[in-house]
C-alpha cells in the first residue's frame, strides 16, 4: 500500500502526531519498543531521531528486527549520537512507583532471542527492585517453540524459563511487547503479557500507562490527526480486510487495569 510521493511519509506523520497527542494526554516518558525504522537505513534513523528530539519528551528505546536489516548500519550508535537512549543490553529505568526493565530481543531481521546474559540481568534487576516491575521488549513470548502466528517471537525454550523465574522473583510483573502490530493479552502464572499495536497501521494507536500505588492501567488511544486517520483507516483493508478484525483485538486486551500483588 502506497501514498503519493508528495505526501510526508506516513510513518513520520503518524509518529509525530502520536507523540504530540501523548504529550497533551499527559505522558511524561516514552518507551519505543523497536521497529523505529522500516529498512534500518541511516536516513531513517536520522529522521526518527529528529522527530523524537523535536517532541522534547524523555524516551527509552529498543531496536526491533526492522532496525537491524542492514548489518553495516549501527542504528543504536546513530541514535546515541543524537542524544537518545538505546538499550542494546538489559537496562533498568526507575520512575515513580515503577521499575522499567528494557529487555533486548532482536537477533536479526527475521529472528528473535532473549540472550542468556540479558535474561539473567533482567532477573537480577527485577529481584532487587522494591517497586513493581514493567518489562518492555520487542518480540513477544511464544507459547510453543514453533510460532502459531506470524511474525515469530521468542521461542518457548527461551521464554518460558525466563517467565517462570520472573514470576518467582517479581510476581505480578507486566511484560509488554510490540512486533506483531496487534493487541493481545495473556497470562503466565502471576504475570501479565501484553502486545500493543502500531502508530502507523490500523487502527493506528499508542498506549498510555498510568502508574498508581495499587497498580497500573493501560489505555490504547487512536492517533486522531485527520491526515493520519485517512491512512490508518485505509490500512484496515490489508490482507483482504482481515487486518481490520485481527489487529484491534478485543477491548479487554487493549484497555485494562492490573493490580500489583503484595510483595
Amino acid at each position: 500500500m502506497r501514498e503519493d510521493d508528495d505526501v510526508e511519509p506516513y510513518p513520520a506523520r503518524c509518529l509525530r502526531a502520536a507523540l504530540a497527542e501523548a504529550k497533551l494526554w499527559g505522558a511524561q516518558r516514552v518507551i519505543g519498543k523497536g521497529d523505529l525504522t522500516d529498512e534500518g537505513t541511516e536516513e531513517e534513523f536520522e529522521w526518527f531521531a529528529a522527530i523524537l528530539k523535536a517532541a522534547d519528551i524523555p524516551a527509552d528505546l529498543l531496536l526491533g528486527n526492522h532496525d537491524v536489516t542492514l548489518p553495516e548500519v549501527d542504528g543504536a550508535a546513530i541514535l546515541r549520537r543524537r542524544g537518545l537512549s538505546v538499550a542494546t543490553e538489559t537496562t533498568a529505568v526507575d520512575v515513580p512507583g515503577l521499575r522499567i526493565i528494557l529487555l533486548p530481543s532482536t537477533k536479526g531481521a527475521h529472528d528473535a532471542q532473549w540472550k542468556e546474559s540479558d535474561r539473567a540481568q533482567a532477573l537480577v534487576l527485577a529481584a532487587e527492585s522494591d517497586r513493581p516491575v514493567f518489562v518492555a521488549t520487542h518480540h513477544y513470548a511464544q507459547r510453543w517453540n514453533r510460532a502459531n502466528t506470524m511474525p515469530v517471537g521468542v521461542k518457548r525454550s527461551e521464554s518460558k524459563p525466563f517467565l517462570d523465574e520472573l514470576d518467582r522473583v517479581a510476581p505480578g510483573s507486566v511484560l509488554a511487547a510490540g512486533h506483531t502490530h496487534r493487541h493481545h493479552r495473556r497470562h503466565h502464572r502471576s504475570l501479565l503479557l501484553t502486545e500493543i499495536g502500531s502508530t502507523k497501521d490500523y487502527p493506528g494507536v499508542w498506549a498510555g500507562y498510568v502508574v498508581y500505588e495499587g497498580g497500573i492501567t493501560q489505555t490504547v488511544r487512536r492517533v486522531e490527526d485527520p491526515a493520519c486517520r485517512v491512512w490508518t483507516d485505509r490500512t484496515g483493508n490489508a490482507i483482504g480486510g482481515i487486518w481490520r478484525l485481527w489487529s484491534p483485538g478485543i477491548r479487554s486486551h487493549r484497555c485494562w487495569t492490573w493490580p500489583w500483588p503484595v510483595r
